[in-house]
């Protein structure tokens, strides 16, 4: 009786030692791993609406799906390979799941840039910063098929 709060105090703080280390050791050991994992989530009809991952590549990724028809609504990473690689994008889809408006970055200085595409895929309007000059740049398809600036060169 005599170390009972003694007795106590002992076994609380080699707890609290236990826990600390076993929270502790979690985020160092996902710190070391080399290998990035996709992970998916469902809605409660177990329809997919995100991916999360690295897509086959080391640059991670996001993509947000519409629930009921699984068709691509957001995609957000980085290109995986090429003169591109690592370069960072945002990519909205229509309800169809066709990309429609892209912001990315490109060129050998990141420049960022806006591509707004009609339906059929096709640029339409096109604007940002050059890649290489990061002279300001606006260009659209006209109704004829003809791609022109709208800023003076």
């Amino acid at each position: 009786m005599k170390y009972k709060y003694l007795t106590l105090a002992a076994f609380g703080f080699l707890g609290g030692i236990a826990g600390s280390t076993m929270f502790a050791a979690a985020p160092s050991i996902a710190a070391k791993a080399k290998s990035l994992y996709t992970t998916n989530f469902f809605n409660d009809d177990g329809e997919r609406v995100v991916t999360l991952g690295s897509n086959n590549s080391e640059e991670g990724t996001l993509f947000l799906f519409n629930g009921s028809n699984q068709k691509l609504e957001v995609q957000m990473g980085a290109y995986p390979s090429g003169s591109e690689k690592g370069q960072s994008l945002i990519g909205m889809h229509d309800r169809n799941g066709y990309l429609r408006l892209l912001q990315r970055m490109h060129g050998p200085k990141d420049s960022p840039t806006v591509v707004m595409k009609d339906s059929t895929g096709t640029d339409r309007i096109i604007f940002g910063l050059d890649g290489s000059t990061q002279e300001p740049y606006f260009r659209y398809l006209d109704s004829q098929g003809i791609m022109k600036n709208l800023i003076p060169q």
